[in-house]
């Protein structure tokens, strides 16, 4: 089941679809569902899709060359070329005959390793101009997002060439809920708040029970599909996986600070040493770095969040009680580790998903779109949304997955913060929004009604507006056909 993806669909179908060649460069996360993505894109052209491994270049090539034969057809032309090069050349004048003819080089990272020279190879190659009678398509995909973000950086071969580069992000809330249309929005959420917005891992859910049946299937049994996940995004991109596992697991246990960490992770000595391990996890987006909003630029104010919301399920809920889960205590495991605390995990993942909710959707309810959202911490208050939008005018919002209604007290509470902090001091435009998963009191609901700059969310109205915006993009993407 393809699902979303409506607007990166569009553009890659309309670059497919120019009448020259084209240079694409595609990455992402792994599990973001780049591969799918490209295939959709290519299924009713003819196409290559050549999926590359970790072995050296010169089986990459023969398993390139057979590839190649499957789908346009035996060729001993193609079975004499020995190098890249001559390949490159080679489906350069195929494509004159099968027109339209698209070749994706997934996982292209990992025959760069094999064979440093190709990104020059492919320079060369497209510097000649012979992709340009038959008007090929060649795809460059990987998940090593910092080796694809390489190739267009200015010392690389392949800069200034590239005709299209699309960075591919996770699901959002709208079409992740798409996975479970039968459940409550409530549930839609807390699915999101589990899964996140990874297609790998929402492809799993059986939407026909309920979200504790779906947790205890694929992460809390012996032979779930997701039990290792974790591990297995580690093992693929590093060395060191212990000191990585431990950093992620230092962050999921509420340490956002380099002391803190550093005090959980005892092997690593001091915030120089630390910082390359933040890094890498950064430019793999296993982890998101954040500055408080009301911050000066030279302040040293950085903090940690895990930025996977199955990644941060896992180290808080599973990893603690892996020898229960192997023995298949699974249940139990929920019964007694989990469920007495899944809301307060929820409550923390509620406000990063009305943080982007607020990205995303600003503009629905408010004068103009967001400019920039994040957050305010203090130490004696906090601002779960802080932002300014495109009219210049100041965001302040505050989020509760509580078990009743929210009431005037927290927007009062919320105006008076407001006041304290520096964000947005001197600006007379300011809007408030907040977020509830389960409304709001009449008496709010009547202030909301008749005080401009009030707005009022519930996972209901959340999910409403992602669905227009899907629909937006739908329409959106067929005027481009």
């Amino acid at each position: 089941m393809f699902v979303g993806r409506r607007k990166e669909l569009a553009l890659l179908r309309e670059e497919l679809a120019v009448p020259r060649a084209s240079l694409a460069i595609v990455y992402g996360r792994r599990r973001v569902g780049k591969s799918t993505l490209i295939r959709e894109a290519v299924d009713k052209r003819p196409h290559v899709l050549y999926q590359a491994t970790r072995v050296t270049s010169s089986l990459n090539l023969e398993a390139f060359k057979t590839e190649i034969a499957r789908m346009l057809g035996a060729d001993e032309l193609l079975t004499g070329i020995g190098d890249w090069l001559g390949v490159l050349h080679y489906l350069a004048r195929a494509a004159e005959d099968h027109v339209g003819l698209a070749v994706v080089l997934d996982e292209f990272p990992y025959l760069a390793d094999a064979d440093p020279a190709l990104p020059s190879v492919i320079q060369k190659f497209w510097d000649s101009g012979a992709a340009r009678a038959g008007k090929l398509k060649l795809l460059l995909c990987g998940s090593i997002i910092s080796q694809m973000q390489e190739l267009l950086a200015e010392r690389n071969p392949l800069y200034g060439r590239k005709t299209l580069a699309l960075d591919l992000a996770p699901l959002p809330l709208g079409d992740a809920a798409q996975f479970v249309p039968r459940y409550l929005a409530e549930d839609r959420l807390a699915t999101f708040g589990v899964f996140g917005g990874m297609p790998f891992y929402l492809q799993f859910l059986d939407p026909g029970t309920r979200l504790r049946n779906n947790i205890i299937r694929l992460l809390l049994t012996a032979t779930g599909s997701l039990l290792d996940e974790p591990m297995v995004l580690l093992q693929s991109e590093l060395r060191e996986v212990s000191r990585y596992a431990s950093v992620l697991a230092a962050i999921a246990a509420g340490c956002t600070k380099h002391g803190e960490i550093i005090g959980r992770v005892r092997e690593i000595s001091d915030s120089k040493a630390l910082g390359p391990y933040l890094e890498k996890l950064a430019r793999m987006r296993l982890i998101r770095i954040e500055r408080s909003m009301d911050a000066h630029p030279r302040e040293r104010d950085r903090r940690y969040f895990i930025a996977d919301p199955l990644i941060a399920f896992w180290y808080r809920f599973v990893q603690p009680n892996l020898s229960s889960i192997i023995e298949g205590f699974g249940g139990d495991v929920w019964r007694h580790r989990i469920a007495p605390h899944f809301d307060e995990y929820m409550g923390r993942m509620f406000e990063e998903i009305c943080r982007e909710h607020a990205r995303q959707h600003s503009q629905d309810r408010f004068p103009a779109p967001a400019q920039e959202i994040g957050r305010i911490w203090q130490p004696d208050y906090d601002i779960d949304i802080a932002g300014t939008l495109l009219d210049g005018s100041i965001l302040y919002g505050e989020c509760k997955w509580w078990n009743t209604p929210v009431g005037e007290n927290i927007l009062d509470e919320l105006i008076q913060r407001a006041s304290h902090t520096k964000y947005g001091r001197g600006v007379d435009q300011r809007q408030f929004v907040l977020y509830s998963r389960k409304g709001f009191t009449t008496a709010l609901k009547k202030r909301a009604a008749t005080q401009p700059g009030i707005v009022l969310h519930t996972p209901e109205t959340m999910l409403r507006s992602a669905r227009r915006r899907a629909s937006q993009a739908t329409r959106s993407a067929r005027s481009r056909r």
